[in-house]
C-alpha cells in the first residue's frame, strides 16, 4: 500500500512540474512561430497577388485548352494549369498558416482580359493574343517575386516566393520562345 501511495505522489509531482514547463514553454513557442502581425504589407500583397495571378492563369490555361487553334498552346496551357494549382496550394496554405486572408476572386482586370480571349476562341487570332497576354503576367509575377525575395520579412512567405520563381521563369521562357516563331505563333 505504501508503494501505491508514493507512486501516485510521484505521478502527481511529474504531472505538476509537465504543467508547469508545458507553461514557460508555451509562450517561447508561440513566439517562434510566425503570426499576422510578423507578416509585412508585402507579404500580405505578395501572397494575394500570387493567389490571384494563380487563379488567372488557370482559368486562362484551361480556357486554352479548348479555345486554341495548335497543338503548343494546348499544351503549355495544360502545363500552366498543372503548375499555377500547385503553386496556389502552397499560396493557401501559407496564407492559411499566418491568418492572412486572400481576396476571392480575379482582379477586374484579369476578367476582362480572359473575356477577351475568349471572344477570339478557336480562331488563330486567340493562339497570338494568349500568348502575348500570357508574357507580361509572367514578368510582373517574376518582379513580384524577387522584391518579396529581396525585402519581404516573413520566411514562409520568401520560402514560397523562392519555390515559385524557377516554376514562372520556365513559364516565362515557354512563352517567350514561341512568341518569337513567325506571327508570334507556336508550332507543334
Amino acid at each position: 500500500m505504501y508503494t501505491t501511495r508514493s507512486r501516485a505522489r510521484f505521478a502527481t509531482v511529474c504531472a505538476t512540474a509537465l504543467c508547469v514547463t508545458g507553461a514557460v514553454s508555451l509562450p517561447a513557442l508561440a513566439a517562434s512561430s510566425p503570426t499576422p502581425s510578423t507578416t509585412s504589407a508585402l507579404d500580405r500583397q505578395f501572397l494575394a497577388a500570387a493567389h490571384q495571378g494563380n487563379q488567372w492563369e488557370i482559368t486562362t490555361g484551361r480556357q486554352a485548352e479548348t479555345a486554341a487553334t495548335t497543338a503548343c498552346v494546348k499544351r503549355i496551357g495544360a502545363d500552366f494549369v498543372r503548375d499555377h494549382k500547385t503553386l496556389d496550394a502552397g499560396v493557401v496554405k501559407t496564407a492559411t498558416q499566418l491568418g492572412v486572408t486572400l481576396p476571392t476572386g480575379q482582379t477586374n482586370a484579369q476578367l476582362r482580359q480572359t473575356a477577351a480571349l475568349k471572344t477570339l476562341a478557336g480562331t488563330p487570332a486567340y493562339d497570338t493574343a494568349w500568348l502575348k497576354a500570357q508574357y507580361p503576367a509572367h514578368t510582373q509575377t517574376l518582379a513580384l517575386i524577387d522584391k518579396e525575395i529581396a525585402t519581404g520579412t516573413n520566411p514562409l512567405v520568401k520560402s514560397l516566393a523562392k519555390s515559385a520563381r524557377p516554376v514562372v521563369a520556365q513559364h516565362t521562357q515557354m512563352v517567350n520562345q514561341h512568341m518569337q516563331t513567325a506571327h508570334g505563333m507556336c508550332h507543334s
